[in-house]
């Protein structure tokens, strides 16, 4: 429906054959939730009632672009059935109604002006799809006119469309600049931007790569059984570089630079155009807008990034699965984005963790990750705290903490709640700090900083939970650092010492500590 010019509405409750009036107890902001996580479309869904029955409606817009079911299949609808429909009838459908984009309008463009370079690159992009369960991989061998029109390039005249032409027709400026330097406003080491008469594929496909011979391979030993990891994550690198060209604004003139520096294993993307349709760096996990839906389908029908904008959800969880900061997204004058990704040698503590996560399905949920990499480097969270790194609201940020505590680390639970917070389980710190060696690197990257804290860290573990509480007590202190509740009692007397605490007047289970007025 979302595919079908006008969208459309589905009746949840109601016999299928009959009409019969069936009711429904589905709530229905669970109900547009796992419909967005599984098709990326997040309707409205409303309660209506019906004879006393309660039933629910789904309110389906039109889409922008197209959707894809589960089954990675584009179909609409026509009368009361769902028919397949390829890219090229779906555009071409869309083409005059309010708010069309102009990427699918045609260009002046025929096949003979497409480059045979653009055609091996887009061949490659698709021979890499699995065949077994991707219709789209079997373009990978279809003469080029198939091709085209099937990723819905090509109209029905014999022209391409303005996507068409920008991927696959040779380029009158460069789209993308690379470089490449020792350190940050240090000696460049390469720079690359002469590619005037390729097509963007072909400019891609180089900086790509590029990037693949800077981005070197790092060996990790024992557990990891001689596991070879890139220095910053392949995908999230590449998913970075993607956005910055599908979604500029080619009105602009200037290439999308992209920067490597060597000593920080770092890549930094800097798209012409700022942030549009409702996105900005404050939400670019949630929200989803293309500025040009037709060439972002088309990149995506290639496999060149992943399906229904959820790559930078992917970029978010390959960073911190493996220790590494989450990637960086900032408006700058101009306007344009700017997205920084810093890599380096992973961080084993993190992957023994990350990898250890039963069920394993779980390891690959980006709000897992997330939950995990905050508590990594915080004593505790909140939903309201950890709503603002999810960017989602406080009650999705609740369900996503009661997720991570159902996973399990050898058989003992990831997280626990204690009062009105979660944390880390004992379990999963100790697989983390079970290498004594290690500790040293831990407390450098702040991971797990305030386990046996000093009376510098004590200060700043006291801190973040008067941040939401009035007073501490040593029970609070020890669920935090892993002391005794001797040992927690003796750290806050010594804080008390220092000036930075008062005892409550209350004693014994009811003992207490505040901030001094």
């Amino acid at each position: 429906m979302a595919n079908t010019p006008g969208g459309g509405a589905l009746i949840v409750g109601v016999e299928n054959r009959t009409g019969d009036l069936l009711g429904t107890d589905l709530d229905p902001e669970w109900l547009r939730q796992q419909i967005y996580r599984r098709v990326d479309v997040a309707p409205e869904v409303e309660v209506r009632w019906e004879r006393g029955i309660r039933l629910l409606i789904i309110l389906v817009a039109e889409a922008r672009e197209p959707v894809e079911d589960t089954g990675d299949r584009l179909r609409w609808r026509v009368g009361a059935a769902s028919v397949p429909v390829d890219r090229g009838e779906w555009w071409l459908h869309r083409q005059g109604r309010a708010g069309w984009d102009q990427m699918s309008r045609p260009s002046q463009f025929r096949i003979d002006h497409v480059t045979p370079g653009a055609v091996v690159v887009a061949r490659e992009y698709l021979g890499r799809r699995d065949q077994s369960a991707d219709a789209m991989a079997d373009l990978a061998v279809a003469p080029t006119a198939d091709l085209l029109r099937q990723l819905g390039l090509l109209t029905v005249d014999g022209f391409l469309t303005e996507a068409g032409a920008l991927l696959f027709c040779p380029a009158p400026r460069p789209w993308l600049s690379w470089t490449r330097v020792d350190v940050e406003g240090g000696d460049i080491l390469a720079r690359e931007e002469s590619y005037v008469g390729l097509s963007l594929l072909e400019q891609i496909a180089n900086i790509e790569a590029l990037l693949e011979a800077a981005n070197d391979l790092v060996t990790l030993g024992s557990e990891f059984a001689e596991r070879s990891i890139r220095l910053l994550p392949a995908r999230a690198a590449r998913e970075a570089v993607l956005n910055g060209v599908v979604h500029r604004d080619w009105n602009l003139q200037e290439p999308t630079a992209v920067t490597w520096v060597e000593a920080d294993s770092s890549l930094t993307v800097v798209s012409p155009g700022g942030f549009v349709g409702g996105v900005s760096e404050h939400n670019v996990l949630t929200q989803r807008f293309s500025r040009s839906p037709a060439l972002a389908d088309a990149v995506r029908a290639l496999g060149l990034v992943d399906k229904q904008g959820i790559g930078v959800d992917r970029m978010f969880r390959e960073m911190v699965t493996l220790g590494h900061r989450p990637p960086m997204f900032v408006a700058e004058p101009g306007p344009r984005v700017r997205v920084r990704l810093v890599g380096g040698t992973p961080v084993l503590p993190v992957m023994r963790l990350t990898s250890r996560i039963q069920p394993t399905v779980r390891q690959r949920d980006v709000q897992v990750a997330l939950a995990i990499h905050t508590l990594l480097h915080a004593p505790f969270t909140t939903a309201g705290k950890l709503s603002q790194v999810l960017q989602r609201p406080e009650a999705e940020a609740a369900e996503a903490l009661e997720i991570t505590a159902r996973c399990v680390v050898g058989e003992q639970p990831l997280i626990t709640a204690y009062k009105d917070t979660w944390m880390l389980t004992e379990a999963a710190r100790y697989v983390v700090r079970s290498e004594k060696a290690e500790s040293d690197l831990l407390r450098r990257l702040g991971v797990l900083w305030y386990v046996s804290p000093q009376l510098e860290d004590a200060a700043q573990v006291v801190d973040s939970w008067f941040e939401g509480h009035d007073r501490i007590t040593s029970g609070d202190y020890a669920e935090m650092t892993g002391l005794t509740k001797g040992g927690a009692r003796g750290a806050l007397d010594r804080l008390v010492d220092e000036g930075l605490l008062i005892r409550g007047e209350s004693t014994g289970r009811n003992a207490h500590y505040r901030r001094p007025s």
